[in-house]
């Protein structure tokens, strides 16, 4: 795994080659890769990759267990700085592992409970809307998108969340609730269309 571009890291170690890399033992790959060697972080990760994803299928599932595993490993990138003692890596990533998991299992628990409680909000408030009104249509076909683009479309434009705001309460990131958005107002468009086209044959 590559570190995510734009990530600030200390200067880089002069280069070596693959082969000398997999001659050092840990703390020295340790020691390298905290200080911006993205080279010996390689190593280590061919090292200790299985472990890593191990320990994430063991908290989360085989399902999920990759994206742990990425989420992980990108921290482990990122903290390598802060460890002083490189000889206790080993225990050092596995409770960052553990740690990485049970944040995940946390955001998904939350993310389930908050998709629940506005899913039941959504239906009791349409069931009081008439229905012979043009916004008890309107509902009707959000109604038909994802849970995710209906509720992300129901907080903005009808709550008047922000982008941040929706983010946390679905455990994503700024540029994923825009991207989100952006496939909600196509699907809406796309959803208003076949409704006015069914309207037209039947008329």
């Amino acid at each position: 795994m590559c570190p995510a571009p734009g990530d600030h890291r200390p200067e880089k170690a002069a280069a070596d080659s693959p082969q000398s890399l997999s001659q050092l033992e840990d703390v020295d790959l340790v020691r390298r890769a905290a200080g911006g060697d993205e080279a010996a972080f390689g190593v280590l990760i061919e090292r200790f990759g299985g472990l890593v994803l191990g320990l994430s299928r063991r908290k989360v599932g085989r399902d999920d267990a990759d994206d742990v595993a990425q989420d992980a490993l990108l921290h482990i990138w990122r903290s390598l700085p802060s460890l002083r003692e490189p000889r206790a890596f080993i225990g050092w990533l596995s409770r960052l592992v553990q740690n990485r998991a049970h944040r995940w299992i946390q955001q998904k628990q939350r993310k389930r409970v908050v998709l629940q409680q506005a899913r039941s909000e959504l239906l009791a408030r349409a069931r009081h809307r008439s229905k012979e009104s043009t916004s008890f249509e309107t509902d009707e076909l959000v109604h038909r998108l994802p849970d995710e683009m209906r509720l992300a479309l129901q907080w903005k434009y009808i709550e008047g969340h922000s982008y941040e705001e929706i983010g946390e309460r679905l455990g994503m990131s700024f540029h994923q609730v825009d991207y989100l958005m952006r496939r909600a107002r196509a699907a809406l468009r796309k959803e208003l269309k076949r409704s006015e086209s069914a309207k037209g044959g039947s008329a």
